[in-house]
C-alpha cells in the first residue's frame, strides 16, 4: 500500500468521477479550527448542545437543596457557525438524515455514544459527537499514511480534511460486500457484516457473484486509476448494486472473512492482467447463533479492554497492587 494508493481513496478524490452510481453527498472543507476542536481530549460539545441560560432559574427546590452549585467557570464551547449553518443546508437538501464520515473512515466505532445508538444524524452536534468520540476518525486526522511502505519524511501532510454527508439510506446489513480488486482484476467478495448469518446470502449467491462481477467491470474497473484497491457495494435487488466507498488495498483496510496475509490476497499471489476468472466469495454460511459485534469493544475505556485481553500485563499488576493496598488500610481502619 502506497500514498498516493491512500490519496486516491479519499472520498473528494473519488466522488465527482462516480457520483452518479453512489449514494447522493456533500462534501465540506473543514476550517483547522474545527479540526484542532475534534483532536483535542476533552468532549465539550458546542454551544448548541448547551443548557439554557435559564437553567438555574427553572431548576427544582430538590435539585437546590442537594447542595450548592459549582460556581467554577466551566471551559467555553466551541463554535463554529459558518461550518453549522452549512451542515444544516446539506442536511435539508439531502433530505432531513445524513451519515457524516471524514476523507475515508466513518465514526462506526462512536454509535455507541449517540441516544438512538445510530449513526443516524440530523442536526450539527449529531455530528460533533461521533466524530469527537471515534478513534476511526482520529486515525484519518493523525495517522493515514500509517501502513504505507513508501511513506517518510517528506510524505505530504494533510491540510485539506473534508465532511461528508451522505444521504441517508437504510441498507439491509447482509446486503452490503467487500470486494477486493488486485491488478484491476477482482479477485475476492466477503460479506460485510460477519456478525451475522443472512441465509438468502448463500441462496442467491451466484446471482450476487454475476451482479457485483458486472457491475466493477461496466462501471468502476477503467475508470479508478489504481491497479490494487478495494470496494464497498451494496446490492439491493438482482441486477441493482451500487458503490458506497472505495479503500486502500492493504492492511488498513479490514480485509473482513479474508486475511491480509493469504491468498489470494497475500502480495506472492501473482495475477496476470488478462485474468477473468470469478471471484472468490466468502460469506456466513451457518448459522452458530448471535457473533460478538467487533465494534462494541470501542464503547469500553481502552485499560479494560487491555486488562480483559491480557495486552498490558503491567496494567493487571498495577491493579492488583492497588487492590492489595486497599485491603492493607481496610484493616488498618478496623
Amino acid at each position: 500500500m502506497k500514498v498516493n494508493e491512500v490519496l486516491a481513496c479519499s472520498f473528494p478524490s473519488w466522488y465527482p468521477l462516480f457520483r452518479k452510481i453512489t449514494i447522493k453527498s456533500k462534501i465540506h472543507a473543514l476550517p483547522q479550527e474545527f479540526v484542532d476542536y475534534l483532536l483535542a481530549d476533552n468532549l465539550i460539545l458546542t454551544n448548541t448542545c448547551q443548557p439554557s441560560a435559564n437553567y438555574r432559574e427553572n431548576a427544582s427546590d430538590s435539585e437546590e437543596s442537594d447542595g450548592e452549585w459549582d460556581e467554577t467557570p466551566a471551559q467555553d464551547a466551541p463554535n463554529f457557525e459558518e461550518l453549522d449553518a452549512e451542515v444544516v443546508s446539506s442536511i435539508t437538501e439531502l433530505g432531513g438524515k445524513v451519515f457524516a464520515k471524514l476523507n475515508w473512515s466513518s465514526p462506526r466505532d462512536a454509535s455507541w455514544i449517540a441516544l438512538n445508538n445510530s449513526l443516524q444524524c440530523v442536526v450539527p452536534t449529531d455530528i460533533h459527537l461521533l466524530l469527537k468520540s471515534s478513534d476511526f476518525v482520529l486515525h484519518d486526522l493523525t495517522q493515514p499514511f500509517k501502513d504505507c511502505e513508501d511513506k517518510s519524511d517528506e510524505t505530504p501532510t494533510i491540510n485539506d480534511f473534508h465532511l461528508v454527508l451522505r444521504k441517508w439510506v437504510d441498507i439491509h446489513p447482509g446486503s452490503e460486500f467487500r470486494c477486493f480488486v488486485k491488478n484491476k482484476n477482482l479477485i475476492a467478495i466477503s460479506q460485510r457484516d460477519d456478525s451475522q448469518f443472512y441465509s438468502f446470502i448463500g441462496t442467491n449467491r451466484e446471482d450476487i457473484i454475476t451482479d457485483i462481477t458486472s457491475f466493477f467491470k461496466e462501471q468502476i474497473r477503467s475508470k479508478f486509476p489504481l491497479e490494487n484497491y478495494v470496494l464497498d457495494v451494496f446490492r439491493s435487488k438482482k441486477d441493482s448494486v451500487k458503490l458506497i466507498d472505495f479503500n486502500p488495498f492493504g492492511i488498513t483496510t479490514d480485509a473482513i472473512l479474508f486475511d491480509w496475509a493469504e491468498q489470494p490476497l497475500a502480495e506472492t499471489t501473482e495475477l496476470t492482467t488478462e485474468w477473468d476468472g470469478t471471484p472468490e466469495f466468502r460469506f456466513i454460511n451457518v448459522d452458530s447463533g448471535i457473533q460478538a459485534n467487533p465494534l462494541r469493544r470501542y464503547g469500553i475505556p481502552e485499560d479494560v479492554v487491555h486488562l480483559a485481553s491480557g495486552q498490558d500485563p503491567y496494567k493487571l499488576i498495577d491493579l492488583l497492587n492497588l487492590r492489595s493496598r486497599n485491603n492493607l488500610d481496610d484493616e488498618l481502619s478496623d
